[in-house]
């Protein structure tokens, strides 16, 4: 028997991209799922795709989890069909560039109510039931919450708030026998990024270009990652190595990792800048 055999999963944001991946690979594992998301059409898709997978107790519930009272009510549900839970996976979430100066405040506001309230709500929903089995929780930062550069200020600031919620959490449930780990991934293939992709400014998109820290993944693999650091049990979860060199490097020489992080910013801009004159 593998590790995920019988497990009870709660999955937020598992209708799409990662999510969908890793409920997907779970359902193939031998866990009963729990897909939670917003849009029904998404959810009856990925449902359906799960009992083709593996036939079992999967669920697929609507809910927003900016609301703790719905979030309330769909754990309690999911729990009580799936006779218990053992796993939380807080994934849900979704990013938006932009500049201090010209971004609207409540792009602020929004990405803390989802990205981090959002885990918050689901994870208060859900220890009760994880205590009683002596479950595991994974919150899904970014690698924009242990770093971050230009143009994701508002983005970053509810990963790295995710990040720190989890250390508290870590100690917290040491005493209750629950286990939790956080998630690191890197830029993704899936829906949310062709959408945050649909408006990106020119020198977010130019600073992209220069990265020579890290390579863009598949839904797939992350989600592979995802579900092995859970069952390996660690702490800090990054994928590939090259997001370990970078984690390592920003945790060991911040001021190194600094200066290489500026220069490609103002190479960034430089190539804005000439574009903007050839094209002026």
């Amino acid at each position: 028997m593998g590790f995920y055999t019988g497990k009870k999963v709660f999955l937020s944001g598992g209708s799409k991209g990662i999510g969908r991946e890793a409920a997907l690979q779970l359902a193939g594992a031998g866990a009963d799922v729990t897909i939670a998301a917003r849009g029904q059409a998404d959810l009856d898709a990925t449902l359906e795709a799960l009992q083709a997978a593996r036939p079992g107790a999967h669920r697929a519930v609507s809910v927003d989890i900016r609301d703790p009272a719905a979030v309330q009510a769909a754990m309690d549900d999911a729990a009580a069909d799936h006779g218990g839970l053992d796993v939380l996976i807080c994934n849900a979430g979704y990013a938006r560039t932009g500049d201090v100066a010209t971004s609207p405040l409540d792009a602020y506001s929004e990405l803390l109510q989802v990205n981090y309230l959002g885990h918050v709500h689901l994870v208060k929903a859900a220890v009760p039931h994880l205590v009683a089995r002596k479950g595991h929780i994974s919150l899904v930062s970014s690698m924009l919450g242990f770093m971050s550069v230009y143009g994701y200020s508002a983005y970053s600031a509810s990963k790295f708030a995710t990040a720190g919620f989890a250390e508290a959490l870590r100690q917290e449930m040491l005493l209750e026998g629950v286990t939790v780990s956080v998630f690191y991934p890197p830029t993704t293939e899936t829906p949310g990024l062709e959408e945050e992709n649909r408006d990106k400014p020119p020198l977010v998109w130019a600073i992209e270009s220069e990265n020579s820290f890290t390579r863009t993944y598949t839904a797939e693999a992350v989600a592979r990652e995802l579900l092995r650091s859970i069952e390996r049990g660690g702490f800090e979860n990054v994928v590939g190595w090259d997001s370990w060199l970078v984690f390592w490097a920003r945790r060991a020489f911040p001021a190194i990792f600094r200066f290489f992080s500026d220069q490609e910013l103002r190479a960034a801009a430089r190539k804005v800048a000439s574009q903007g004159e050839k094209n002026g």
